[in-house]
């Protein structure tokens, strides 16, 4: 995921670990602001445990915006609390399109 906003514009700092308040990614725009990403290679739904947390996570780190990218799905209650505070989610297929589309970009160009 580094690679593929690394390449999308964006400066990227890895957080992670112990402490991270939910936060993996932190990508800094041209504009300068800031977006906190949670990256989550699950096999089971994402609930919204996860995106309460990373609210807190995007605040902590200073944040202007907050995004939750998985392998698999969000369960309804972590749609919903994600639409209520503003956290952009990302799902399996939808990462999986964009991966592809920037991997056959990378080979092309």
């Amino acid at each position: 995921m580094e690679m593929y906003y690394i390449d999308q514009g964006y400066r990227v700092n890895r957080v992670g670990g112990a402490g991270d308040h939910e936060v993996d990614l932190i990508l800094q725009g041209k504009e300068g602001y800031k977006i906190a990403v949670q990256c989550k290679r699950w096999k089971r739904d994402v609930g919204n445990d996860i995106v309460l947390r990373l609210k807190a996570g995007k605040q902590v780190h200073g944040c202007y915006d907050a995004w939750i990218v998985t392998t698999s799905h969000f369960t309804k209650s972590a749609r919903e609390a994600a639409e209520r505070l503003n956290i952009k989610l990302i799902n399996g297929a939808a990462l999986q399109d964009k991966l592809m589309r920037w991997r056959k970009g990378k080979r092309v160009g």
